[in-house]
Formats: structure tokens, sequence, C-alpha cells
């Protein structure tokens, strides 16, 4: 079998980009790894001849194709990062082809965002596919995308490996290889809680872990040394914002920095040694697996996660500064079993974990099958 995966290029394209682009090199090593996949190839369906900036030399070797020259070289293509030309869908479809939907991202909010906020967006047609895969997070959204796309709706593994992060904390020169929990940096007065966030929709947002240091703040004014809030420099002009900021004691104690998008590995290894995150239906998100990699306190509130890390439920901000507090109070003395369910955890979304490529195997013989075609005419 020889499979295509699309991925967007770019001038401005960069594997930091966002978690896909990491998702995409992940999910073709996978690939390669089953015994009867053949050849994988990536399909260029950007407007740049190289792979995204900051890419690894195992990543660079998977061949970059165009559509037109991977017509006849490949047996299944899979639209993950970039939107493969209806047309040629069509046509490949035609001479026996077959192609999937592998959506990474929260499908409902690709939908209603682009109209709610007047961002840019695209839809196009929905019977294009002969099978979407969508990860456990966006299950409930099964009913939905199949009655928008009238195929089969299959749930498939997350994968992840510290490959790209190991390589952001080996090119960080500033943080001196300080990357990785240090036990006692704990004690009061030197707690430093990060905030991730992308902070470009509502349900990866950072307002609620701001809250949660706020009730900190408020309860052990001598515990928190800073609180950083990453990608936030770009709601400093919005009124509304700066007014919440203003009226937190955080902010008033001097102990907010507002800034930019970062390295993880690089805010880290300057002295943060505290992840708080929030989420709305997106319970799966690379930022949790490089906390736990590094084996830091991760204040999550990720049901799926919920055995790794300190888990709140749902936006309670209440039950965060518990779990926070309680994180502060006890994380040296766990320290070993924290890690070792990390490892866990870690393990099972290996690429190359055998439960994972059998069950990408499957799907894979199953859609190509005669009984599979049987089923679906």
């Amino acid at each position: 079998m020889r499979i295509g995966v699309s991925l967007m290029t770019g001038k401005s394209q960069h594997v930091w980009n966002n978690g896909l682009n990491q998702n995409i090199y992940h999910f073709v090593k996978m690939l390669e790894s089953i015994p009867f996949v053949e050849s994988v190839c990536l399909l260029n369906c950007g407007d740049h001849d190289d792979h995204p900036h900051g890419l690894d030399v195992e990543g660079k070797r998977i061949p970059l194709m165009s559509l037109s020259a991977a017509f006849h070289q490949i047996d299944v293509a899979v639209e993950q990062g970039g939107a493969i030309d209806t047309e040629w869908i069509r046509r490949f479809r035609h001479r026996g082809g077959k192609v999937i939907l592998h959506m990474c991202g929260q499908p409902y909010v690709a939908l209603i965002e682009p109209t709610v906020f007047k961002r840019d967006g695209f839809f196009l047609e929905p019977d294009r596919f002969d099978e979407i895969w969508i990860l456990a997070k966006d299950m409930i959204f099964a009913p939905m995308m199949e009655t928008i796309y009238r195929c089969p709706i299959r749930e498939v593994p997350y994968l992840w490996s510290p490959r790209f992060l190991e390589q952001t904390i080996e090119k960080d020169e500033e943080g001196n290889g300080k990357f990785g929990y240090r036990p006692g940096s704990l004690a009061p007065g030197s707690i430093f809680p990060a905030i991730f966030e992308p902070n470009l929709s509502p349900i990866k947002m950072g307002l609620i872990p701001v809250l949660i240091c706020e009730m900190i703040q408020r309860r052990r004014p001598d515990w928190i040394h800073r609180m950083i809030l990453h990608n936030s420099d770009r709601m400093l002009e919005h009124p509304a914002f700066v007014y919440f900021m203003q009226n937190l004691d955080i902010y008033t104690s001097g102990k907010s920095i507002l800034v930019g998008r970062d390295y993880f590995g690089h805010v880290m290894g300057r002295g943060s040694n505290v992840v708080v995150s929030h989420h709305i239906n997106c319970p799966q998100n690379y930022l949790y697996l490089d906390a736990l990699h590094g084996g830091y306190p991760l204040i999550h509130n990720s049901v799926l996660f919920k055995d790794a890390g300190y888990y709140y439920p749902d936006s309670d901000v209440e039950a965060g500064a518990e779990a926070f507090a309680f994180a502060v109070e006890n994380h040296d003395h766990n320290l070993d079993a924290y890690k070792r369910r990390a490892r866990e955890v870690i393990e099972d979304l290996s690429p190359v974990a055998p439960k994972n490529l059998s069950a990408y195997a499957r799907f894979l013989i199953s859609l190509t099958s005669a009984d599979s075609r049987r089923r679906r005419a």
C-alpha cells in the first residue's frame, strides 16, 4: 500500500506553527512502521517546495510531491494538513484510489469560528471522502460529522513522542540545559506558573488558568514569584482584557508577565516550574505531554488525562486552585510515581507502539478490502 498525506507548505510554515505540523510527521512515522505500507509521501498542498522550517533530518527525508506527480504513485490519500484539490480527489477516486479525512482540529469550532469571528475559512464538497478519522477528543461530534460527510467515522489513536520537544531543548542556549522539573523549586516565593494557551479560540483560552493563579495569590500571597501568560500580547489593546487583568491581585502585585509566543522547552528551562491549563472540548493537547515529559506539575481539566498531572473538572476555578495547592505541597513527595505515570502515558501514545500500529493497520485494511467496498456500495 502506498499512502500520501497532505501538508500545507508556505514561506511562513514552521514545524512549531501549530500542533498539526508535528502530528503529521508523527502520523507519517507510524505509517512507515506498518509492514504492508510500501511507501509514504507528503502531498504538497501549498505554494512552497520544501518542508516546514525547523524540521529535523528524519522529517526532511519524507518525499514531498505535487498532487499531479503523486496521482499514480499512491493508493490512499489522507487529507490532514492541507485541503486536497476537489477535482483531483474526484479523478483519484474514479481510478480506484481511497481518500481519508484525518481531522485533528476540533470540527465544530472549525465550522463556526470563521463565520462568528469573521475569519478566513473554507468548506469544500462534503462527499469527497471514503472515511473520516477523528481523535477521541472529538467523538462527541461524530454524529455531526457523519451527517455532513455521509461516510463512516472512525476513532483513531492519538499519537505523540518527545521528538520535537527534545530538539528545541537542545537548541536552547539561554536555558543552558535546565529543562526538567527540579525538586525543591516549589518553595514559597519561588513558584513560577506558566500558561501556554494560544488565546485564538474560546476552546483554548488562558483566562481560567489566570483565575486559578489569582485564587492562589489571594490565599497564599507569599507563594507565587511570577505568573507568565503567553500569547497575550495580541490582547493588550483590548479594553475588556486590560480591565479584567487590572482588577486581579496577581496583576496589581506586579507578578504578572504578559508576553507573546515562545517555545515550551525554552520557557521552562528559564525557570517556570508549574503549567496551568484549560480547555473546552479539546482534551488532547500536546502541551500536557510536554509538561509531563519534563516532570512538571500540570494543572489541567482534561478528563482523558485525568490520571496524569493534577486534574480539576470543567471550568471549576476553586477546584483548580485546590489542585494547584496540592501539587505544590505534594509534588516532590510523589515525584517518582508522577514521572512513572507520565512515562506510561507517553509510551502509550508512541507512533510506533504496537497497539497504535495495529489500530491504524486495521482501518487501512478495512478501507481498501473488497468487503469494505461492498459494505459501502
